[in-house]
């Protein structure tokens, strides 16, 4: 089966909570989406406030979804609806054991794979502090042909 890259607009809507109240996280970024069978992947670089670029990728799969980030951050993250995984997140302030606890997760694809939406509603807890519950919503879109 052939694949072949789409350019995407991508919408994110990330919430944070925890002992100490909400954090919402709204972000637009230019992206690339690939899809192979049951594989589908969306690509996009991220510039980070005093740290520079961040490549993210993040692949979709029947059982799971996974997050990959590359650069000054580094980590890779995966997502298995209730079941508790492990990484470990390596930032330039040092690096943290993540254990992440995934409650839902969801993927919907529009009409020719040319839209779709992914949600996720999990717990991560950073060595071994309280955990937080995040809920995360990525919308891509496909760029207009000009």
């Amino acid at each position: 089966m052939a694949s072949h890259t789409i350019p995407i607009n991508i919408k994110i809507d990330t919430e944070i909570e925890d002992e100490n109240g909400n954090e919402s996280i709204s972000k637009t970024e230019k992206g690339s989406y690939v899809h192979k069978g049951n594989i589908h992947m969306i690509k996009y670089d991220e510039q980070m406030e005093d740290l520079g670029f961040v490549v993210t990728t993040i692949v979709i799969q029947d059982d799971r979804i996974s997050v990959k980030r590359e650069g000054p951050l580094q980590m890779h993250q995966v997502f298995r609806i209730g079941a508790s995984t492990e990484c470990v997140y390596y930032h330039p302030y040092g690096k943290f054991r993540m254990e992440t606890t995934t409650h839902r997760m969801q993927f919907v694809k529009g009409i020719g794979n040319r839209s779709g939406k992914i949600y996720m509603n999990y717990d991560v807890t950073l060595n071994d502090q309280e955990p937080r519950r995040h809920v995360f919503e990525l919308h891509f879109q496909e760029e207009d042909a000009e």
